[in-house]
């Protein structure tokens, strides 16, 4: 069973030279750059024989983020190699065990796994101090690598039915793309650590070496450097994890193979019975409603979950500029901007929701009541994230007589966002992709309208706070008077500016609701 496996392999792959000259071509040119790569990498590791401690720590953080590589990769391409999918193999009278090991086996047969071998060749000749280290280094990576493609196969048989649904895609482009967010600011603070890289480095290279991702990878430096039985221990561990890993492997397999309908079904999350979910949480009015509805869009929409998930984290980018040295005043505006992300996210809200406007309309809900009630889930949200994110900044910042200054900037902020987007979502919604649609895909034509929309929220919302802007750089610069004036004038300002903001788009809703419900229609 393991060799036909491996035969049906290779074919898949030799299949994909098999195809239109054009393609040919460019298949042959991205193998040879990726050898090319691949190999100067192997080198780069191999070269660490001649310095013991650098290996020490280069070689157990390499092997443990390669172990993450092969977990997570195969989750954000799923569909793009189903050969190794277990459930094609539910009409086959296949014994589990031999199907478990010839999946995985043919999991070494292809570019990724050839190139992995590579490095792990660089890795044993890295580690081959003594006959005894490179002994334990050929059968330590060999359990590393083993380890990697069993975790990624149990893995994705777990998570075959949520990243197989369209909702499932778009979780995982929600994590994908939070992923490329953080390791911007990663990267950016490790360059700019210089010296100390080099000591965070070994701290985590100690860390992660008694961790079940580095076990395999530190096991080797032990006995190289003379602590046999703590590599002893690490190899053991790692064979441990290995068995463990295969063996749930095996179990999802099992379940899997024996009962692919039972893998298929899911819980929609719909609510059971007479349980109405968020309408019975909410206040029992027509905007209470309205704000179950919204937070229903948040907890299920892929559309609004990004906007959710990143307007927590974005802030965070802020400390960057502090801790590489570039800026000590970044921190203090980590609560405005999250105030500021809050307002203005809701200038576009009504498209969204296509023709589901219409219930709003033939329930004869009143503009204030839909106004209000579009209000209540962000309100709820800044309550929390509003002072968190402004004593998180002034607490790093060290600037605790400016932490009335930076609420109240954030409530003026806050509150002129509300304001715009209360007016703007009625009187200017532009196209956005249709529910069921990738949250990532555009209309067409609708760059322009996008950008230009989204750039008059963020005009009006600054505009409209500008007395407290003003303040709050007063205080920065020293006036003591200005901080303290700026937290009641924020409050204020933003209960008045977003007060005024929702009566003048609850009239513009009463005015012209039918005409906008037809406009969402035809965009």
């Amino acid at each position: 069973m393991v060799a036909h496996l491996v035969r049906l392999k290779l074919s898949l792959l030799r299949n994909v030279f098999r195809r239109s000259r054009a393609q040919t071509i460019g298949a042959v040119v991205g193998v040879a750059y990726f050898a090319v790569l691949v190999t100067g990498l192997a080198i780069i590791i191999a070269s660490f024989r001649g310095s013991l401690d650098e290996a020490r720590v280069v070689i157990p953080l390499a092997g443990a983020a390669g172990i993450v590589l092969w977990t997570v990769v195969p989750l954000f391409s799923f569909g793009s190699d189903p050969t190794l999918d277990p459930g094609r193999f539910a009409t086959f009278a296949v014994p589990h065990r031999d199907l478990a090991v010839g999946l995985v086996v043919a999991a070494l047969v292809g570019l990724p796994a050839l190139a992995s071998m590579v490095l792990c060749a660089g890795v044993v000749v890295a580690w081959s101090q003594t006959p005894a280290s490179t002994l334990v280094g050929i059968v330590s990576t060999a359990i590393g690598l083993l380890t990697a493609i069993v975790t990624s196969r149990w893995l994705s048989a777990v998570l075959t039915q949520a990243i197989s649904s369209r909702r499932g895609r778009d979780a995982v482009a929600v994590l994908g793309l939070l992923l490329l967010v953080v390791v911007g600011p990663v990267v950016s603070v490790a360059a700019n650590l210089g010296d100390d890289l080099g000591h965070l480095a070994a701290g985590a290279a100690s860390i992660v070496g008694w961790s079940p991702l580095g076990w395999a990878w530190a096991a080797p430096g032990d006995v190289a450097a003379g602590s046999a039985l703590t590599g002893a221990v690490r190899l053991v561990l790692a064979a441990g994890l290995l068995a463990v890993v295969f063996r749930l492997w095996s179990r999802a397999l099992r379940r899997e193979v024996d009962d692919p309908r039972a893998v298929s079904r899911s819980d929609s999350g719909a609510s059971a019975g007479d349980d109405l979910g968020l309408l019975a949480r909410l206040p029992d009015s027509p905007a209470g409603a309205v704000g179950a509805r919204v937070l229903t869009y948040w907890r299920r929409d892929p559309r609004f979950q990004i906007s959710m998930a990143m307007t927590p984290i974005v802030p965070f980018a802020l400390l960057i500029p502090f801790y590489t040295g570039h800026g000590t005043w970044p921190p203090l505006l980590m609560g405005p901007l999250v105030a500021f992300l809050l307002g203005w996210s809701g200038h576009n809200a009504v498209s969204y929701e296509s023709d589901a406007l219409w219930l709003h309309i033939v329930s004869g809900t009143t503009g204030r009541d839909d106004r209000r009630g579009r209000l209540l889930p962000d309100l709820m949200l800044g309550a929390v994230l509003v002072p968190v994110h402004s004593l998180i900044g002034v607490g790093v910042a060290g600037r605790w007589d400016l932490l009335p200054a930076a609420l109240g900037v954030a409530v003026a902020l806050l509150g002129g966002g509300y304001a715009v987007s209360s007016v703007m979502n009625i009187a200017l919604p532009y196209p956005v992709p249709e529910s069921g649609e990738s949250p990532f895909s555009a209309p067409p034509g609708a760059a322009g309208i996008a950008l230009a929309g989204q750039s008059m929220a963020s005009i009006g919302t600054l505009a409209l706070a500008s007395p407290v802007l003003l303040l709050g750089w007063l205080s920065w610069q020293g006036s003591q008077a200005a901080a303290w004036a700026a937290a009641p004038a924020g409050v204020a300002l933003g209960c008045a500016v977003a007060r005024g903001g929702v009566a003048v788009g609850a009239r513009l809703y009463d005015r012209r609701a039918p005409e906008l419900l037809s406009s969402l229609r035809r965009g």
